[in-house]
């Protein structure tokens, strides 16, 4: 309970009254102070007995599945079953999946009817998120207090990945890179030349012949099915903000639209998930059940706070791979931590797997690495910034001259270079 502050100011009266009585010898005087006091006393007892009889419930008014990173409109909806107008603040609380930057609020509830009080979400954790206790005050009656309730919505919302908002072709690298076809035994047609002899019969078009008067052959494009693996780092340096997210929450984003692009192109698409060791793992799979599964999966799963054993994760990848395959780990590329163990998860994939490594690379660092001294502590900010640059540097070179295209970008870049990066290895037929 919160005295408003009438009551300070009745309280207020009430003592000066008392002191007035103590000095006064009329005993009329004494008896104003206890009537007072009395008044007082028995307007907070009958608000008390009137708030807690008061009918207040409240609800979340939002879609019950959330996209990872993208805000979603939702409200604060509270039903009032009394038979009077209802005041209340609110501290608008959120679960721990979800970031808001709202205030203390304070809404009117009408007598028997409902309000809304909008605002705005930001997941920034997977899973099913419950939604916590919503602590809140009521005005009563009287207007003498403010009693604290709580209020227990019964939403509970899921946080999914991100999914793809339009249909997008990946294009390749900015270098010229261009589709081609390659002869085979596929059921894309390539093109129609004159027959050679040792072309089956089969592969004859009969009415390219009839009209060119000489044998004509059918020939295909080459089907190319890759069996894709993406192994996302839960380790604890993935809690590193990325941008509104986490680099766990990059990934995983990342991944679940990344299993949209190869399923166009036919290409079967499983997940591993690691940190000290392997957290969950999902064989390559074709089509949308595959990406439901994935994101499914990725919904489980959250930073962990023991560090990252890429060789472990290694491990289990060979085990899911029958054939050779394309393996695509997004991890840091900055800790110098793990980069013996990165530089031996490779050298364990590939061969036969084609690695490709991928993640952030920070321009903040860069920046404090150029950046004009201003301070006497500036320049050893910037030495310490330039090591973290060349130690990158080491690591990624060192991943190349192992057989494993590097992609570091930017947090905004990501996404778009790995996405080029596939497209160029998938049509270079490097896989």
């Amino acid at each position: 309970m919160h005295l408003a502050r009438r009551v300070y100011l009745l309280a207020l009266l009430t003592a000066v009254l008392a002191i007035a009585a103590i000095w006064s010898q009329e005993r009329e005087v004494g008896l104003l102070w206890r009537v007072s006091l009395a008044l007082l006393l028995s307007g907070l007892a009958l608000e008390g007995l009137l708030v807690r009889r008061a009918s207040l419930q409240v609800r979340i008014a939002t879609a019950a599945r959330a996209y990872l990173g993208q805000s979603q409109p939702a409200a604060f909806a509270f039903e009032n079953g009394a038979a009077r107008p209802l005041t209340l603040e609110y501290a608008p609380a959120v679960p721990a999946g979800f970031d808001t930057d709202a205030q203390v609020r304070r809404v009117t509830v009408p007598a028997r009817g409902a309000a809304q009080d909008p605002l705005a979400l930001l997941p920034v954790r997977l899973g099913s998120q419950q939604w916590p206790p919503v602590p809140a005050r009521l005005l009563g009656p009287l207007g003498l207090a403010w009693w604290s309730v709580a209020l227990q919505p019964p939403e509970r919302l899921v946080v999914a990945p991100d999914t793809l908002r339009t249909r997008v072709r990946p294009r390749g690298m900015g270098g010229g890179a261009r589709p081609r076809r390659v002869a085979g035994a596929g059921a894309e047609l390539h093109q129609l030349r004159a027959y050679v002899r040792g072309d089956p019969l089969a592969r004859i078009d009969w009415k390219a012949t009839a009209r060119a008067g000489a044998l004509v052959t059918r020939e295909f494009s080459e089907d190319q099915h890759l069996d894709i693996l993406i192994a996302i780092d839960a380790g604890r340096f993935s809690s590193v903000h990325a941008g509104k997210l986490d680099r766990f929450g990059l990934y995983a984003n990342l991944a679940a639209r990344f299993a949209q692009i190869v399923t166009q192109n036919d290409d079967r698409i499983g997940l591993v998930v690691y940190a000290d060791r392997p957290l969950a793992t999902l064989a390559p799979a074709r089509g949308l059940a595959a990406v439901t599964r994935l994101r499914h999966m990725l919904e489980q799963h959250s930073v962990q706070r023991s560090e990252s054993d890429p060789t472990a994760a290694a491990v289990s990848m060979r085990g899911l791979l029958r054939h050779r395959g394309l393996i695509v780990m997004l991890t840091d590329l900055d800790d110098a931590s793990v980069a013996d163990q990165l530089a031996r998860a490779v050298r364990l994939l590939s061969p036969p797997h084609l690695v490709v490594v991928a993640g952030v690379h920070s321009d903040e660092v860069a920046g404090l690495a150029r950046r004009e001294a201003r301070g006497w502590m500036d320049p050893w900010i910037a030495l310490a910034a330039t090591e973290h640059e060349v130690r990158a540097a080491a690591q990624r070179s060192l991943l190349r001259r192992l057989g494993a295209p590097v992609v570091a970008a930017s947090v905004e870049r990501l996404e778009q270079a790995v996405f080029a990066q596939y497209e160029t290895l998938r049509r270079s037929r490097r896989v």
